[in-house]
């Protein structure tokens, strides 16, 4: 059991990724105990060119089954200097992702750990960072980013899920008013995560893109225990989970990839880091200056 305190100090093992063609090094996190079992090592990777006077922005990405995050980081790696973030990469021990039982008890654990790592980190690197993040997952990865992002919306500025086998929808009630619990809904959502579901910063501050291939669509590659809710295919599902944002108000895009089977390819990586960087370069614009009007606004 990954409790709150070994949480806080998981991450036993930092690879700092200084050069590409220099193989990485590991170095101890500050105060790093025990690693955990399901999160044996973070690679963080810090930009070549710090920005100066203002906080980092931070990428973390989430590898897939079978995956790790130093392999995922190395596909990324490039994006990451050229956009100037601190890029954070997990390796991560998941559990059975087509057990819905399973999923409801490691995915509210995983996303603890997240949240405490990310509190951690302006101390671990000694510089300031955003408060809110970008992530990006792939496969099993993808499945934990959206998640966070439902648990967490407030320390996300967006999501790049791709490639996500499942997905748990916006929502208490399915169409027919039947409750839908976690991880096929959000009806439970404030006993598992401790507060209510925040529906206007989910909407306010939380940017999708989702993207899939379009050859990825074998309905044998899925569990069939959330087909009554998205589909069959992880094509059906990523519509199906765009079409519920659609309805609460969020914000999303989905991009089909043609010829494209369950991969990230470098296309994939970069329209879904291009669009993270837009988001970026959004907010760290300045603010436009106020204009005086003859009269005061009124606001409802």
């Amino acid at each position: 059991m990954l409790s709150r305190c070994a949480l806080a100090v998981t991450a036993a093992a930092v690879l700092l990724l200084l050069a590409a063609p220099v193989r990485p090094a590991f170095a101890p996190v500050a105060r790093a105990a025990e690693p955990s079992a399901r999160i044996p090592a973070v690679l963080l990777h810090p930009p070549r060119d710090l920005p100066t006077g203002r906080p980092l922005q931070v990428l973390v990405v989430l590898h897939g089954m079978g995956g790790n995050g130093e392999q995922l980081a190395g596909q990324l790696v490039g994006q990451a200097d050229r956009n100037h973030w601190l890029l954070v990469a997990p390796t991560i021990d998941y559990g059975d992702w087509t057990d819905p039982a399973q999923v409801a008890r490691e995915e509210p654990l995983l996303i603890q750990w997240l949240s405490d790592y990310l509190d951690q980190l302006p101390e671990m690197v000694g510089a300031p960072i955003r408060p809110r993040v970008l992530l990006l997952g792939h496969s099993r990865g993808a499945q934990l980013a959206h998640r966070f992002a439902l648990f967490h919306p407030e320390r996300i500025l967006a999501v790049a899920a791709l490639a996500a086998g499942t997905y748990t929808l916006p929502f208490d009630r399915s169409a027919e008013g039947n409750v839908i619990r976690f991880p096929f809904g959000i009806s439970d959502l404030p006993s598992i995560s401790g507060h209510p579901f925040s529906r206007t910063r989910f909407i306010e501050d939380t940017h999708f893109w989702l993207g899939v291939g379009t050859e990825d669509n074998n309905p044998n590659d899925l569990p069939r225990a959330w087909d009554p809710y998205l589909g069959t295919t992880r094509v059906q599902r990523a519509r199906a989970f765009q079409a519920a944002l659609h309805e609460l108000g969020a914000r999303s895009v989905l991009v089909a990839f043609r010829g494209e089977r369950h991969v990230m390819s470098p296309d994939m990586a970069n329209s879904a880091c291009s669009f993270l960087r837009g988001l970026d370069l959004e907010q760290s614009e300045p603010e436009p200056p106020v204009r005086q009007q003859a009269h005061a606004r009124a606001h409802f």
